[in-house]
């Protein structure tokens, strides 16, 4: 059975729960450091570029990029984290949020939360005469010369890593082609606003329309479902490969069998073939209704897995679940039980088949929820 068991040092690494391995050092962003000045203000902003999605590690911080040019950096420790985001083009904000395992609930830090600044306390959150931006920019600007970093609340404290911070932001300013204008999160100058580059175009995933699911009901989420008795297609049962992974299941992952209906001639098969812990390993195929024309089920990826990712390699996909609502497949290998670190891949079924439209990465378990996590790919529709 191909097994997924992580250990305490791997689920805690950037590298065995996130796609991308984060690099230890910067390097200039094309494109972007390089754009030319406007002459004056108010001078149309440079036309925006396809970006390459991108993760960076700087010290003690992390930064990332996807493919809009959205960028996130980020740090924490076992009992908290900080966070910065600012979407690309001159008229994006910054935010800045932060959740402490040593307040309560992961994802639910409470409305007293500050962050301290070398001793200094600053309001994550509502109150006072700042607005959301004004907070944010206040933050930001303390952060590149701090020393001592740390979560409160009331008494409780939580230390967080400083070392790095003023590398990430460069690089997210760099990258977005902020330098030296006041849009700049650590590098302000006297640039127009108007410089800083558009976001690029985001590719385009219309899902394909809408179709009964009857006779699938419960499959969609095999995991987690009630068993409805679904059968695999003989055509699928009769390949070598599925029978050499189904012998080694047992008879209650063997019944959890991922089905789904695409459209009026394709049928979405998902075949367990092992499990580990909070894991279980998929081989997806497609076929027309009745079974025949049986194939892989064609997944593009961003960049293809490896061995030694925690998402597998090859066609093995972990803990997929469609969503016929929205013509979406998911698959969310998990870096611990708590869900609070892993990699989630989201393709869109489309008139044209499966295209990936969304991928988010979060290679440090400190209680990030994935909402929070930082985006490497999206898509409109």
């Amino acid at each position: 059975m191909r097994y997924l068991i992580l250990t305490a040092a791997a689920a805690t690494t950037l590298a065995a729960c996130g796609r991308d391995e984060a690099d230890k050092a910067p390097t200039p962003v094309a494109g972007a450091a390089s754009q030319a000045p406007a002459d004056a203000p108010g001078a149309p902003s440079p036309t925006p570029v396809a970006a390459v999605p991108e993760m960076r590690e700087f010290r003690e911080w992390r930064a990332a990029c996807d493919n809009g040019n959205a960028c996130v950096a980020w740090s924490g420790s076992d009992s908290g984290w900080l966070r910065i985001a600012i979407d690309a083009g001159p008229d994006a904000v910054p935010t800045v949020t932060a959740g402490s395992w040593a307040f309560g609930d992961v994802d639910k830090a409470p409305e007293t939360l500050k962050l301290k600044i070398d001793g200094r306390d600053y309001a994550l959150r509502g109150g006072g005469r700042e607005t959301e931006a004004q907070r944010a920019r206040t933050v930001i600007a303390a952060l590149p010369a701090s020393r001592f970093l740390a979560l409160a609340s009331g008494a409780q404290t939580a230390d967080l890593p400083s070392s790095g911070i003023s590398a990430a932001l460069l690089w997210i300013d760099e990258r977005q082609g902020r330098l030296n204008t006041p849009t700049a999160l650590i590098r302000r100058g006297d640039r127009p606003a108007s410089a800083v580059p558009a976001p690029p175009p985001l590719p385009q995933a219309t899902p394909a329309p809408a179709i009964s699911q009857r006779g699938f009901e419960g499959a969609a989420n095999p995991l987690e479902d009630d068993a409805r008795g679904l059968k695999l297609p003989a055509n699928i049962e009769g390949l070598q490969a599925v029978k050499d992974c189904r012998a080694e299941g047992n008879d209650t992952l063997n019944q959890a069998i991922l089905g789904a209906r695409l459209d009026g001639q394709t049928v979405l098969w998902g075949v367990p073939c092992g499990s580990g812990a909070y894991n279980a390993t998929y081989v997806l195929y497609l076929s027309r209704p009745d079974g025949s024309n049986v194939r892989p089920a064609p997944l593009p990826e961003r960049t293809p897995r490896k061995e030694g990712d925690i998402g597998g390699q090859g066609p093995w996909l972990v803990n997929p679940v469609y969503d016929a609502e929205r013509r979406t497949l998911t698959v969310f290998p998990r870096g611990r039980g708590l869900g609070d670190c892993g990699t989630i891949t989201t393709w869109t079924w489309t008139t044209g088949g499966f295209a990936l439209s969304e991928e988010r990465s979060m290679g440090d378990c400190w209680g990030m929820t994935p909402d929070v996590w930082p985006t490497l790919w999206r898509t409109r529709g």
